[in-house]
């Protein structure tokens, strides 16, 4: 075991234990087109009618097809009125299908977005323990949930372009039809793939000629005095000419870069709309056809755009959905648990955990070990009965809250740990709440009322947890159960968070209850009715602690130093010789 320095104690470093794998989901592809059919109606469905809507539009493809038949059988001479119907039919149908599409794939949309968040939040939540990440992180990926409905987006875009080509072709009745529409596609595709590189490096040499130019500019006003004085004007001038010349030039070809690829797609559909008129000019093929391709080919700057973007975006998405899942834990992220529908509301009723109830508590070779190896104690004996209260101090690094952490599954440990002479063989899925109350240092607090705090949404007591944890009169005075404490509790002071953590971890009547420090904001009258109220509940307590009238009430100390047990009894016994670790 290697040591390293650390405040107050040295660090302790091993190896780190053996994290459970956490898979990276589907391929971006399955999650695509799971996506699009978690709500059929919604997702899929609007596919279809979109794909209707621009092909009857009065500028889609069939509608073109539509109008030149209608005038070659006027022109022959032959009976209008079936075309006529239909025509109007579809020029009738297309806005309907557009309103109803835009009325179902906004909620798609914001379904795929509650589904990411809900997979996070699960993921975060379960009782297995993910790789430690900043809760910010979670956060944040999760909150981007629309990078991943705006690339099945792309995909639908893509998909009816295709569909939109290949039913060219078949109406056409000629592969040229359809592969005009496909050759102003790619060409748009690849000029959006292949010039997104280059623009970006153009916009970022630009940028950083702005930057230089303004650098100099201030440099140069910043020192007028000097310059002057130094006779040096003409030679600064010439210099901030020739930084300016450098700025014009970025931004004049950033310019010709974007106008280049903005222009490529708009360039090739009107090159496709000239093709399909020359083919009509030559005889290839008739009126329908040439007006079938030439209104057809007028979206195929944007599907070309989008195709482009499915291909540059890709990597980002990916990236972004691997690291995601992780967060979820490995699972898709369109797949919720059973019973859970976002739309409804309707939800399983939370399980109630089974309870084992505690009579001893035994460690043997217990160590704590954090995921980066560190070891926050080791080799600890330490057996605590039912209704005990067992207080641990030592210097800062000592090891306290390692060992709380690991007696709450929250962090590794090595060695024997048993409840009731039984082993436990799986911590993250035994020691659970009603099992243990973990109440940490800095104690977290949701933005809501007393009551959101300390009940968490369950049937449990109120009363008498907060009297138990001194907060009733705080409670009161702020105006009862459902006052509100403020985001993050920003109302309260570090006492009365410290005693709400402690209510909410009384309020579960866990079997085993582990207390952090947690009176070490409050005064001397407060902290010895705190504890003697714990005294009173005969709750089984595993606490750290530097305050003497904490360590007085304890049936017995433990006394850490630099991660081993130095000393254990009765604080009265320990005093004389461990008295400066106490205050």
């Amino acid at each position: 075991m290697a040591l390293a320095e650390g405040v107050g104690a040295r660090r302790r470093v091993g190896p780190p234990p053996p994290l459970r794998e956490v898979g990276d989901g589907p391929t971006l592809t399955r999650g695509i087109w799971h996506a699009l059919w978690i709500r059929p109606w919604w997702g899929a469905w609007s596919v279809v009618l979109f794909l209707g809507g621009s092909v009857f539009a009065p500028l889609g493809a069939m509608t073109g097809y539509l109008w030149g038949r209608l005038v070659e059988d006027l022109a022959a001479g032959e009976p209008t009125t079936v075309l006529t119907v239909v025509l109007v039919v579809s020029l009738l149908l297309a806005p309907f299908l557009m309103a109803d599409a835009f009325r179902r794939y906004p909620r798609w949309w914001i379904e795929v977005m509650l589904r990411v968040r809900m997979s996070v939040l699960l993921g975060q939540i379960r009782t297995r323990r993910l790789p430690r990440t900043p809760p910010g992180e979670a956060v944040a990926r999760s909150m981007d949930a629309d990078r991943y409905a705006r690339y099945a987006d792309r995909w639908v875009d893509v998909f009816n372009g295709l569909l939109i080509a290949v039913l060219t072709m078949i109406v056409g009745g000629t592969w040229l039809a359809g592969g005009i529409l496909l050759v102003v596609m790619l060409a748009s595709a690849l000029a959006s793939s292949v010039g997104r590189p280059i623009a970006g490096r153009s916009a970022a040499r630009s940028s950083a000629a702005r930057a230089g130019f303004g650098r100099a500019v201030v440099s140069a006003v910043e020192s007028a005095r000097t310059v002057k004085l130094a006779g040096r004007t003409p030679e600064v001038r010439a210099h901030l000419r020739e930084v300016d010349d450098g700025r014009v030039e970025a931004a004049v070809f950033e310019h010709r870069v974007q106008a280049c690829l903005d222009g490529v797609p708009t360039v090739m559909v009107q090159v496709g709309a000239v093709a399909a008129w020359a083919l009509y000019l030559n005889g290839v093929w008739g009126l329908a056809t040439a007006l079938l391709v030439a209104t057809a080919v007028s979206g195929f700057d944007w599907f070309g755009r989008v195709a482009g973007a499915v291909v540059t975006e890709a990597p980002g998405t990916r990236a972004w959905q691997r690291a995601t899942c992780r967060l979820a834990g490995g699972r898709d992220l369109m797949q919720l648990p059973e019973g859970i529908d976002l739309v409804t509301g309707e939800a399983p009723p939370p399980a109630t955990p089974d309870r084992t109830p505690l009579e001893r508590l035994e460690l043997r070779g217990f160590s704590a070990v954090h995921d980066d190896g560190t070891i926050g104690v080791e080799d600890v004996d330490l057996s605590v009965e039912r209704g005990e209260l067992v207080l641990l101090v030592g210097q800062v690094g000592s090891g306290k809250s390692s060992m709380l952490s690991a007696l709450a599954g929250l962090i590794a440990h090595r060695g024997r740990l048993a409840w009731n002479g039984a082993e436990v063989t799986d911590p993250e899925v035994f020691l659970k709440p009603l099992q243990v109350g973990h109440i940490a240092q800095v104690p977290r607090v949701l933005s809501g009322t007393f009551a959101d705090n300390v009940q968490l949404g369950y049937d449990r007591a109120f009363e008498g947890p907060v009297a138990d944890a001194r907060l009733a009169d705080d409670v009161r005075e702020a105006g009862g159960p459902d006052a509100v404490v403020g985001h993050r509790g920003v109302r309260l002071s570090g006492g009365q968070v410290q005693r709400l953590a402690l209510a909410r971890a009384l309020a579960t009547d866990a079997e085993l209850l582990l207390a952090d420090d947690v009176s070490s904001a409050l005064d001397a009258a407060t902290e010895v009715e705190l504890w003697s109220a714990l005294r009173e509940r005969r709750a089984t307590v595993i606490g750290a602690t530097a305050k003497r009238a904490a360590l007085n009430q304890a049936d017995r100390v433990v006394v850490l130093v630099e991660g081993r047990i130095a000393a254990v009894g009765p604080w009265r016994e320990l005093s004389p010789s461990w008295g400066h670790l106490a205050g």
